[in-house]
């Protein structure tokens, strides 16, 4: 048996639940030509029934079926595994973005979508694998534990974060009190170079409500002129 080098990389795993019969291949064969490994699962109740084999490094979800259904499916792979969740949804309802969210979605992508955006978000998010290592860090109010993908409040209570929000608040506990510019924020949590505020704005809220709620403190995260900063208390 041949193992990877020091030098060579693993090809990132998609793993790709979609049920529409024109639609499935084309996502495989996008995937694959870009060195990746595509690993297609086409009939809904068999990726509600079972769990995943192997853990992916991305999952893709382009599923036609009922919004309770969908979200369902979100939790259960959640609940599996820290691998990041892209959602493609049928139509812009803000009220469904937001549950999936909820349910640990990273990122939602409201259809249609054209075969050149969506290799560049599977590229985006197998850079954006969870394999890199990181250290922990943490204080008093609050601790990171990469090895768990997890945030602990003071008295260990767990405070369940997706991976954008974990990602964003290890980088900004990286350096306390650290201004961290948008556009830095951006390339160094999704991979891209280009900040979209709201896309950020959102994260960011999301993660104060989760913090506030665990740890009564809602000046962690401090709003600067560009950017965001860590408080330490």
């Amino acid at each position: 048996m041949l193992f990877p080098t020091e030098n060579e990389k693993i090809p990132a795993r998609v793993y790709v639940v979609c049920d529409q019969n024109a639609t499935a291949p084309i996502w495989g064969y996008l995937i694959r030509e870009k060195g990746l490994v595509a690993i297609l699962e086409t009939v809904v109740e068999r990726a509600m029934q079972h769990a995943l084999e192997d853990v992916p490094d991305l999952i893709v979800i382009d599923v036609n079926i009922s919004h309770v259904q969908r979200m369902d499916l979100c939790r259960k792979y959640r609940a599996l595994t820290s691998s990041p969740i892209l959602l493609f949804l049928p139509a812009n309802h803000e009220s469904e973005i937001l549950e999936a969210y909820q349910a640990g979605v990273d990122e939602c992508v409201v259809k249609p979508i054209s075969p050149a955006i969506f290799l560049a978000k599977i590229m985006v998010w197998s850079r954006r694998s969870w394999a890199q290592p990181m250290a922990s860090v943490g204080n008093g109010l609050l601790k990171l534990d990469p090895s768990n993908r997890s945030a602990m409040g003071r008295g260990g209570q767990e405070i369940r974060l997706t991976n954008l929000e974990f990602r964003l608040l290890h980088l900004l506990m990286s350096r306390p009190g650290h201004v961290y510019k948008a556009d830095e924020i951006m390339q160094s949590v999704w991979g891209i170079d280009k900040a979209d505020l709201t896309l950020l704005k959102n994260v960011v809220y999301r993660l104060r409500k989760k913090l506030e709620n665990s740890t009564g403190d809602t000046q962690v995260i401090q709003t600067e002129p560009g950017g965001y900063s860590f408080t330490e208390k």
